[in-house]
């Protein structure tokens, strides 16, 4: 019996990896997977039986694409070479008999999505950035520019032709660096490719669709029956394979007829064929699996018949759970109940008022427009089938993750709903940010996606995004006051910046979203959810885990910063040795690149969306010069890129430029917080250059070098917490806050991170004062926050005497310190 009309049956699973199964791919080594868990390993078929033969480790992100390149192909690469994409922008070719990283390619500003390998060995990488880069012998040789969403694909021809799939809906077909051809006809995000054997291409779809395309760029067939979004496909001279968030992986005939569709635990997000016609797919339950038309490979039917109940099973709980939910499956916060469509006939009583409305067997979410005085229709509230999470709402799938809400957003008529997805605990800030990245949509439209988020769980859109700082570094009772010294000496011959003997007095110290006067904190999370004020697992939990970012976004007066960098840029003119680093007279003069770059880094911090904010390219050589001044006259820069981080586009632009953590880094963020910690540190410095380094949290782009740099970081800044300057202290506590919400969160979550982060925290909690009861109260958060989410962290809390200061801050802190102390020793 041919495998183009026998049914598929189960030969093996393949159980190795701690994450999701995100990528494959078939080669002469025998089979590579790829995975959340940020490993790639080498699989390979000894006496019918499938067995981890290497595991390459090496990535910062969860990888995302592999592919392989053969031996004799590329000079230098005798062993041919894994090539793996990642989370962390980064592709990296693998030698396959030592595991050692041969080379790491950098370049993408966002994760890599695909990889594709050409004839002559050529790499082609596809990114969130909306780019494709080549590369050859380690070196990019052509960025592909011309999508204008994310590119979720790329595949080669045999030709050496390019052709990618994007968040633009679009197919492109590239030659020579240029687009050849613009194929259309799906109506979402196209996210995969595969070669059809002799005949074109097929293309998957979040539309749910797959088509089937000549190389000519003609539509020969669509083949629909998935019931979620499709990730991949692959395909034989006869069959097409696709994976799907329906948790199914479905065969095809080319012309659209369906052969089999196989049920898997969870999300499949690939598919591919062995040489010998077996099917594997990736599931998001950490497991790989091999399919056979073939009654002599399949599994003992004893295996199969376990399989097939578990899913079975699995499907029967999670209709019990939801038709027990007494919400129909529907998944609606608390507060809002599934209405009949009468109630859109009575008015809404204020604005931004929700109903769900039942439409179709499905909830329809409308809000009240109180100038139209009409309900606005906003989207569909989509039912999972996944069992019931532990709060009782039952979870939903995307993107093979669990979320406790996926919802349809509908940005325009005739466009397909975009699927936005988040947890009860999810900062919304973070919540849009990601998901316009991931649609290509423009950042402008956070505010109203936050604004979403927040009405559909009853809660009032003015929550603050991120802790905020009201600090002016640069005044003291809103006028600077100059040091004895005209230029400062790096042995600090000037006054210190935060005592009223030489300048800097800060006026407050950050305040958090929601703080009171009863000094009730910000960071919210754990027990009391920060969008419904319903209760989680632990009541008494209120301060952990955090749930935003500290923020230092406060703008101090440009003729304060201004009159600094002047005073210091005349000192460094004065002397031979540091003249070429002064401003010239043109930019320092009034109305120069100096005040205009001032001017540009208050536009950017009152309005983080807007380019507007964005330097000229003569205020951007200001700001690289300044960057670059000697330790002893650091901190205005530092400030002012504190200011210019908190905006979307410049941030980027920073991110583009930063470079690693180090005194001899080529990128200029990254060599002045190095420098901002070399000894003598500082005072002005350290604060400065934490409180940047906080703000790097708030964009993607810059959030993404933190995660690439914390360790870094944490070596660089490790001995602050014993600085005797109470902020200083209290900005570190700040970024560990910060640091310990990013290594723990879903998306982000880093394990090995954490211990590292832990440690940090402790030290800190065991060198501050105990009478410092802000550092030490965000010490705790930070403490706890990784605790909660991390096991192994709670372990290694206990051994670093975190409980001793739990205790004592219990019965000696102030309320908010006694108050958090309280909340870390439940956890313990």
């Amino acid at each position: 019996m041919s495998s183009e009309t026998a049914t598929y049956k189960l030969r093996a699973e393949l159980r190795g990896h701690d994450e999701d199964v995100r990528a494959l791919y078939v080669c002469d080594l025998g089979l590579i997977t790829a995975s959340r868990d940020k490993t790639i390993k080498l699989w390979r078929e000894v006496e019918g039986k499938y067995e981890v033969e290497s595991t390459f480790v090496g990535h910062q992100g969860y990888v995302t694409a592999v592919a392989y390149i053969s031996p004799g192909l590329v000079p230098g690469l005798d062993h041919g070479a894994i090539v793996s994409g990642s989370r962390d922008n980064t592709v990296k070719l693998w030698n396959p008999s030592t595991c050692e990283c041969l080379q790491t390619l950098s370049g993408h500003k966002y994760q890599v999505t695909d990889l594709a390998i050409g004839p002559d060995g050529e790499i082609a990488s596809a990114s969130l950035d909306s780019t494709l880069r080549l590369w050859k012998d380690g070196k990019c040789t052509a960025v592909l520019e011309g999508h204008t969403g994310a590119v979720q694909c790329v595949l080669y021809l045999a030709s050496g032709e390019i052709v990618s799939g994007a968040n633009d809906n679009t197919i492109r077909v590239w030659s020579g660096g240029k687009c050849l051809h613009v194929l259309s006809g799906h109506t979402d995000t196209v996210r995969g490719l595969t070669l059809l054997p002799g005949l074109g291409v097929v293309s998957a779809s979040h539309d749910q669709t797959l088509r089937v395309w000549t190389l000519n760029g003609d539509c020969l067939s669509v083949l629909q029956g998935h019931g979620a979004i499709i990730y991949s496909c692959a395909a034989t001279d006869s069959i097409v394979a696709s994976a799907s968030e329906d948790n199914t992986a479905r065969l095809w005939r080319p012309d659209g007829t369906p052969l089999q569709s196989i049920e898997h635990p969870g999300c499949v997000w690939d598919v591919a064929f062995l040489p010998n016609g077996d099917l594997v797919t990736g599931c998001a339950d950490y497991a790989a699996r091999i399919w056979t038309a073939s009654p002599d490979r399949a599994a003992p039917a004893e295996s199969i018949q376990a399989y097939e109940a578990g899913i079975a099973a699995r499907k029967a709980a999670a209709t019990e759970a939801a038709s027990g939910s007494g919400r129909e499956g529907t998944g609606l916060p608390d507060g809002l109940k599934l209405e009949e469509e009468s109630a859109l006939l009575v008015p809404g009583k204020k604005a931004g008022e929700m109903k769900v409305v039942g439409e179709g067997g499905g909830g329809v979410v409308y809000t009240w427009d109180a100038d139209k005085g009409a309900w606005d229709k906003v989207g569909s509230v989509v039912g999972g089938p996944e069992d019931s999470d532990t709060m009782g709402v039952p979870s939903k799938w995307h993107n093979g993750r669990q979320y406790d809400h996926v919802v349809d957003v509908d940005f325009e008529d005739g466009v397909p709903h975009k699927k936005l997805a988040f947890n009860r605990t999810d900062n919304p800030y973070d919540v849009a940010e990601r998901f316009l990245l991931e649609e290509g949509l423009p950042i402008t439209y956070r505010q109203q996606v936050v604004n979403y988020i927040l009405n559909l769980m009853g809660q009032s859109s003015a929550l603050p995004a991120v802790q905020t700082a009201n600090v002016d570094p640069f005044t003291s009772s809103g006028a600077y006051v100059p040091g004895a010294s005209n230029f400062p000496t790096p042995g600090g011959s000037f006054g210190d910046p935060f005592t009223s003997s030489g300048g800097y007095v800060p006026s407050a110290q950050p305040t958090a979203p929601g703080t009171s006067t009863s000094g009730s904190s910000g960071v919210t999370g754990g027990g009391a959810d920060p969008f419904t004020g319903g209760n989680l697992q632990r009541p008494a939990l209120t301060h952990i885990p955090a749930s935003v970012f500290y923020i230092f976004d406060s703008v101090p007066k440009l003729d304060a910063i201004g009159g600094k960098v002047r005073e210091f840029s005349s000192g460094l003119s004065a002397s031979p040795d540091t003249a070429s680093l002064s401003l010239t007279e043109t930019e320092v003069a009034p109305g120069g690149a100096l005040d205009t770059l001032l001017a540009k880094a208050v536009e950017a911090a009152k309005n983080p969306n807007s380019a507007a904010g964005m330097p000229s390219l003569e205020e951007g050589q200001v700001l690289e010069k300044l960057l670059r001044w000697p330790p002893a006259c650091l901190f205005p820069a530092l400030d002012i890129a504190r200011l210019l981080a908190l905006n979307g586009p410049v941030a980027q632009s920073l991110a583009s430029s930063a470079g690693a953590l180090s005194p001899s880094s080529s990128g200029c963020i990254g060599m002045a917080l190095a420098a901002a910690s070399t000894e003598p540190q500082l005072p002005s410095n350290l604060l400065t250059g934490l409180r940047l380094a906080c703000n790097m949290f708030r964009q993607t782009s810059l959030r993404s070098w933190i995660q690439a740099n914390y360790g870094a970081m944490l070596d660089a800044f490790a001995s602050v917490g014993s600085s005797a300057n109470k902020n200083v202290r209290s900005a570190w506590a700040s970024f560990l806050v910060n640091l310990s919400l990013l290594l723990t969160t879903e998306a982000q979550a880093d394990s090995d991170g954490a211990l590292i982060a832990m440690s940090a925290v402790a030290e800190l909690l065991n060198s501050s004062p105990k009478n410092d009861s802000e550092t030490m109260f965000r010490g705790m958060v930070a403490a706890g926050t990784l605790m909660q989410r991390n096991g192994d962290a709670k372990g290694l809390a206990k051994d670093l005497g975190v409980p001793e200061i739990a205790s004592q801050l219990g019965s000696s802190g102030d309320a908010k310190a006694k108050s958090v102390a309280a909340e870390v020793a439940s956890l313990l």
